[in-house]
């Protein structure tokens, strides 16, 4: 039996599993969420290597077709390092998100939200030139939208996530962007509410950017019969509660706790 293979810092990579569910409702998950050490925002560079590959190192216990780095920040900071050394494809966030954004954009003008290391390591705007070289991008930090989301403020128009979003989005839109990534996969769920406030800006999901690529590479097995293992490194019964708040009606299992 085979798995698509999905780590993330925590909960937020559960929105690129919900949108692999999505359009593919019978593929075989395994997740890793390294709840003990979340958030990988505030970690340094080699920190956050070193979960990453463990991460890794994880979900290749179990017998992987694709693996994808479901967090912005790891991605950034240890991408290479995990391609360098797994045994599968792989597939992270940051590449296929800003692919979706030269695509949309009209004006080459493109701003990213994230978390303060993916902003701090510069892969948006280094990939983003790289794809298209003569696009201005315009990044911000918005450090306060993650526990926020974790807590529960997902309704639209949220205040608090409405006042979080006025600290680090005005400086983007006075830039005149006309796309923006939402480099966190917390993020698109209060996407309703950043469109809602922008509706003249398209948005990119970094989750659903990376689901379609690896739906588009990794082909349907007619064996799959949508088998779902969830792991964490802490707290699973908190891990499932909020993992619903994720994954929705997907979800069909409760996180194990997971131990070397």
């Amino acid at each position: 039996m085979k798995y698509i293979g999905v780590f993330d810092s925590g909960l937020g990579g559960l929105t690129v599993v919900r949108s692999i569910l999505q359009k593919r409702p019978q593929e075989n998950i395994v997740f890793f969420g390294d709840s003990l050490n979340m958030p990988y925002g505030d970690k340094t560079k080699e920190e956050i290597t070193g979960f990453a590959l463990h991460n890794m190192q994880v979900l290749e216990r179990f017998d992987l077709k694709a693996l994808v780095i479901a967090c912005n920040t790891a991605d950034s900071a240890a991408g290479d390092a995990v391609a360098a050394e797994a045994k599968e494809p792989v597939y992270g966030v940051v590449r296929y998100a800003s692919q979706a954004a030269v695509k949309a954009t009209r004006n080459k003008r493109i701003g990213v939200i994230a978390t303060q290391a993916t902003v701090r390591s510069g892969a948006y705007p280094r990939t983003l030139k790289q794809l298209m070289p003569d696009a201005e991008v315009f990044t911000a930090a918005c450090p306060a939208l993650v526990p926020l989301i974790e807590a529960g403020h997902l309704a639209k128009d949220d205040p608090q996530i409405r006042e979080a979003l006025d600290g680090c989005l005005p400086a983007l839109v006075r830039e005149g962007i006309d796309t923006l990534i939402l480099g966190c996969t917390h993020y698109p769920l209060i996407a309703d509410t950043i469109a809602g406030m922008y509706p003249e800006i398209c948005l990119i999901s970094s989750s659903d950017a990376a689901a379609d690529i690896v739906l588009d590479s990794v082909p349907a097995d007619p064996d799959d019969c949508g088998i779902q293992k969830i792991y964490v490194s802490s707290e699973p019964a908190f891990f499932t509660r909020k993992a619903a708040i994720f994954m929705g009606g997907l979800l069909k299992t409760d996180a194990e706790w997971y131990k070397e």
